[in-house]
């Protein structure tokens, strides 16, 4: 049976490229899905990156980020940094 779908699918394939007639549109809603599937399947993986980055090393990252000026050294704007 598939291989009868399959020469009937050819054999309009054919015939449209013979009479230069363009594939019909798909069904209507066709690209909404596509798209729906495609999001999920993003978000899906954006998730599970998520999840990977939270487990590992996440002990080694800094959570506070402290200006690197020693005590008694002049910054950038003239005045001391240890005043």
């Amino acid at each position: 049976m598939a291989t009868w779908s399959r020469v009937r699918t050819e054999a309009r394939a054919i015939i449209r490229w013979a009479l230069r007639r363009p594939e019909p549109p798909p069904p209507p809603g066709t690209g909404q899905a596509i798209q729906a599937a495609e999001q999920a399947t993003a978000r899906r993986q954006i998730l599970a990156d998520a999840r990977a980055a939270r487990t590992t090393a996440s002990h080694c990252q800094p959570t506070e980020i402290v200006p690197t000026v020693a005590p008694g050294r002049d910054t950038d704007d003239g005045t001391r940094a240890d005043r």
